[in-house]
């Protein structure tokens, strides 16, 4: 269900080195994801190596997300929420959004934990399902958009 009750900093320890490498790994991208947004064919005249983009980030996304669920548990939603509340913010550009993501994305996780605390009913209500209450109207609203968009 995800939740950040009874967690320390010892679980902060052992999911760091794998958070970090990730994250490390994923920020090194950022070109190849601008350049991804012309196409894999304009990525590929613009010189970026697909299978060394695609390896990269499979990996990165694999360690930080890995080592995030297995100390949190599952949290949706905050992947797909906290880009796109960024993006007026920071431009519609992948690499300049990864690091802002990262950060905003813990910001988002922080901020939803404490409004499920502050609930009369905390007890029973976990962070992965707020964030699901949440997240899931914000992804229909996203497709409701583009259908109109692309209609």
């Amino acid at each position: 269900m995800g939740s950040l009750a009874d967690r320390s900093f010892d679980e902060v320890k052992t999911a760091g080195p794998f958070v970090i490498a990730g994250c490390g790994l994923l920020l090194t991208t950022g070109r190849a994801l601008d350049a991804l947004t012309l196409g894999e064919v304009g990525a590929r005249s613009l010189g970026v190596s697909m299978r060394i983009t695609r390896w990269s980030i499979a990996l990165g996304v694999g360690l930080t997300a890995g080592a995030c669920v297995a100390v949190t548990g599952v949290i949706g939603f905050v992947g797909l929420v906290t880009p796109h509340l960024l993006r007026p913010l920071v431009g519609s550009r992948p690499g300049a959004l990864l690091v802002p993501s990262i950060l905003g994305g813990a910001v988002v996780v922080l901020a939803a934990d404490i409004l499920v605390r502050l609930t009369p009913a905390a007890g029973e209500v976990k962070l992965g399902v707020a964030m699901a209450a949440l997240g899931a109207p914000f992804f229909l609203a996203l497709l409701l958009r583009l259908r109109r968009t692309v209609a």
